[in-house]
Formats: structure tokens, C-alpha cells, sequence
């Protein structure tokens, strides 16, 4: 048992609600809070969401939340104190409807917000996404000026925008979490890290992209404790701001491979074959320091323990 996140999710105000625990990070959240205490929901849009395989059927609410009466039934049934919204769509290239980016990682996040207000919670903590900054990516800290480059990289700069306005105007206690790239247990198969790693596994490494090309590595552990930490240490002094959550470090995939040959003992040469995507860029990583100051958050596991 780790002594110290005990203590922290047992210091969260209950009851907890995490919204999107069928995805990535919201299963990982979900399943740390459960291993410390009983008053945590997650939501899910479909069964099966293999994510939640083996978790107390009570803890997991099925409700498609892009129907507005569902959040009222929601809210009602769970009555949250602490929120950890990990909703959003479009961050993978095939998830790439407009319509249903805008829907999801806006419009829902406006009636969200709204119901909330008249509810009365503790804290409110948004997954936001280091595509907020699109091209100016190198560093940037949390008022640098947005230079979005797609409607998913739109629409996660409208919801940190509207999440400003309810805490700077509106005094709702919610946060922006601008996550780096989040990788580890539970993550989608053909993501990089996955791919990568059941290919070494058998002594194999897939084509890469441009080893010029970066990212700012955040294992999930870290990443589902900056949730927790932004939820405990949430002050009045910046409801409504963004907080980097990145290690600060910028990992080349040219470094990512020998990293890889090395830890797996793989004698076969990388092959940087694969097509470079648009959003792939060189210099990606975060500037954590605001989160370490106001949220007392700061990544621990390196991308080789990772």
C-alpha cells in the first residue's frame, strides 16, 4: 500500500464522480481511487468497456452523457463533491468528426459546468490536453499564446476557456489539467508506447517516425496524481487556470528507440519509415513548474522505469 496516496484519496471530499472512466486515464483514476475508498463513480457510454473489467458493478454508471437529461439523472443519483472529467474525443486520428469533437469536448462541458454551479462542489478537474498550445509547443507556460492546428486542438482551447470564466467570474472551484503524453497500463493498443513495447517483447521494433521528432513523456501514475493533487490543494486564487502536467523533459523518438534497443537487448537497427503526421512536431514538451508551485504535483517516474 503507498502510505502517502492513501492518505492523499482518502483527503479528496466524497462523494467522487469520474466521468469518461472507460477511456485511458479515466480507468487508471477510477481503479486508484478503489483501491482506498468506496464513494467513487465512474461513467462509461457503452458495455463492454474493457477498461472496467473486475470492478464492483455499484462503482460503474452506464450514461451516455451527450444526452442533456442524463446529467441531471447522474448528478443526481451520485451527488459528487470532487468531479475528474476525463471526457473528450478527437485525440486519436481516427476519432476526427467534427461535429462530435465539439459536442464532446464542448457543448457537454457548458451544461456540465452550468449544472454544477447550482449544486455546490468542492473541485472540479478537467483533463485538458498540451494540443491547447498546437504548434507552440516548446516550453510554453500556462499564459503563452495558443496557436491551435485542428478541431480537437479548437475545441480543448474553448473548453480551458470557458473553465477560466466559471472559476475567475463565476468562483467555481475547476481547474484545467494540460496533459503531455500519457502513456502506460490500459493505454489503446496501437498507441506508441504499446506498439512499442509488445513488439520489444519479442526482440522487434515497429517503423518510427522522423527521430527528430519529440514528446514529453508522462507515465499514468503521475498523471492520475496530478488529478488528485489539483482536487486537494485547489485554492481560490486560481479556480478557472491550466496547469502544464508534463515531466519538463523532451524525449526525441530517435532517443525512445535506443532507449528500447537497450532495455530489451534488441540488436536490430531502428527503421524511421513511417509517414510524419501533422501534428507531429519537434521540441514537444511541457514546463511543469506552475503545477509544482500552486498544485504540489511533480512527475516521479522516468521514461525508463515507465
Amino acid at each position: 500500500m503507498n502510505a502517502e496516496l492513501k492518505r492523499k484519496i482518502d483527503g479528496l471530499q466524497g462523494p467522487i464522480l469520474v466521468l469518461g472512466a472507460s477511456g485511458f486515464i479515466g480507468a487508471n483514476l477510477l481503479r486508484v481511487l478503489l483501491l482506498y475508498r468506496s464513494d467513487v463513480f465512474g461513467t462509461t457510454s457503452r458495455f463492454p468497456a474493457w477498461r472496467l473489467d473486475g470492478l464492483p458493478e455499484e462503482n460503474v454508471v452506464l450514461s451516455d452523457l451527450l444526452i442533456p437529461a442524463n446529467l441531471d439523472l447522474l448528478l443526481d443519483r451520485t451527488r459528487p463533491l470532487t468531479i475528474f472529467d476525463c471526457v473528450s474525443y478527437g485525440a486519436y486520428s481516427f476519432q476526427n468528426d467534427p461535429d462530435l469533437i465539439y459536442r464532446t469536448n464542448v457543448s457537454l462541458i457548458v451544461s456540465l459546468l452550468e449544472k454544477l454551479s447550482k449544486r455546490g462542489i468542492h473541485a472540479y478537474v478537467h483533463a485538458g490536453s498540451s494540443s491547447e498550445y498546437g504548434n507552440l509547443c516548446s516550453g510554453p507556460d500556462e499564459d503563452s499564446s495558443m496557436a491551435p492546428n485542428s478541431h480537437y486542438s479548437v475545441s480543448k482551447c474553448a473548453a480551458a476557456d470557458l473553465i477560466h470564466y466559471k472559476g475567475k467570474v463565476d468562483r467555481l472551484p475547476c481547474v484545467n489539467l494540460r496533459l503531455y503524453s500519457v502513456y502506460g497500463p490500459l493505454e489503446d493498443p496501437a498507441r506508441l508506447i504499446p506498439a512499442l513495447v509488445s513488439k520489444a517483447i519479442n526482440g522487434e521494433l515497429p517503423p518510427f517516425v522522423n527521430p527528430k521528432i519529440s514528446r514529453d513523456f508522462v507515465y499514468v501514475d503521475d498523471a492520475c496524481e496530478a488529478f488528485i493533487d489539483a482536487a486537494l490543494n485547489l485554492a481560490p486564487d486560481f479556480y478557472g487556470e491550466s496547469f502544464n502536467i508534463g515531466t519538463g523533459l523532451c524525449t526525441t523518438i530517435g532517443e525512445l528507440a535506443e532507449l528500447t534497443r537497450t532495455l530489451f537487448h534488441i540488436e536490430i537497427a531502428a527503421q524511421f519509415t513511417m509517414p510524419q503526421r501533422n501534428w507531429d512536431v519537434a521540441e514537444w514538451y511541457a514546463n511543469p513548474r506552475k503545477a509544482e508551485d500552486k498544485l504540489c504535483w511533480q512527475s516521479r517516474i522516468s521514461i525508463e522505469t515507465g
